[in-house]
């Protein structure tokens, strides 16, 4: 459907058309731009034309997919540190939730600096460490997709704990790549 807009814009072409005709009928105006725009081409082909520019903005084109589940985090490299894991990043970045969950930490810690906790229900307990910038507050709640940090260094640690025991390095990759598929 036309939007009120483009209504007013086609009714005001059509004003001016016809305005413009009697103007040039009665030779008040010089001009022959009424006779240059019907005399080559049938007045038909000229609607469709008009037509198909003013329907042209109602079409939409997808540049890309929306991101649904955005991915927690783009990373160059991964090595082991400690319990979890460090990742080389490579530019500022949010951090988002992959399910529903609630924050259980935020605070510092020594070995990891700025650090948040969230317990997924899941049953996951994933820590993220270096962080930059806190955006929920501790014991609150996140959804899937939620922004909950951004990070800002070059690195992050990570550390997920599932079932009672720590992730080991190929299975926190594998966490990080299915969790935000």
């Amino acid at each position: 459907m036309l939007s009120k807009r483009k209504w007013v814009l086609a009714l005001l072409f059509v004003l001016v058309f016809f305005i413009v005709a009697n103007l040039e009928a009665n030779n008040t105006l010089s001009t022959n731009y009424t006779t240059t725009l019907l005399e080559p081409q049938k007045p038909a082909e000229v609607y469709k034309k008009v037509k198909a520019w003013v329907e042209q903005s109602d079409k939409k084109i997808n540049v890309s997919a929306p991101v649904t589940n955005p991915p927690l985090i783009e990373y160059k490299s991964i090595q082991p540190l400690g319990e979890g894991a460090i990742l080389a990043v490579e530019e500022s970045q949010d951090l988002y939730a992959s399910e529903n969950g609630f924050i259980i930490f935020t605070g510092y810690k020594k070995n990891t600096s700025k650090t948040m906790s969230i317990l997924y229900d899941t049953g996951e307990t994933a820590t993220f460490g270096f962080v930059e910038e806190f955006h929920q507050l501790p014991y609150t709640s996140v959804s899937p997709g939620d922004i909950f940090a951004t990070v800002e260094n070059e690195l992050l640690y990570i550390e997920v704990e599932k079932d009672g025991k720590k992730l080991e390095m190929s299975e926190l990759v594998d966490w990080l790549a299915a969790a935000y598929e």
